[in-house]
């Protein structure tokens, strides 16, 4: 990400979870800026998280593993 045009709303660490392996990263995610922060991604998306050599982070809640609970 341009240093200058810092456009990456701040974003606490606790409110990101780690995508799984086989998430797909989309525009909007988030991966560590290496100064103990986070920057948006903003590369091609449509790519599987577990290609990717940083951990990228997405806001929310990880999506239903499909068990249902009652």
């Amino acid at each position: 990400m341009d240093p200058i045009n810092n456009t990456a709303p701040a974003v606490s660490p606790d409110r990101l979870r780690p995508l799984k392996w086989n998430e797909l990263v989309r525009r909007g995610d988030f991966v560590e800026d290496g100064r103990d922060g986070f920057e948006l991604w903003d590369g091609p998306g449509g790519f599987r998280a577990a290609s990717f050599v940083k951990q990228i982070y997405r806001l929310g809640r990880r999506p239903a593993g499909g068990a249902k609970v009652v």
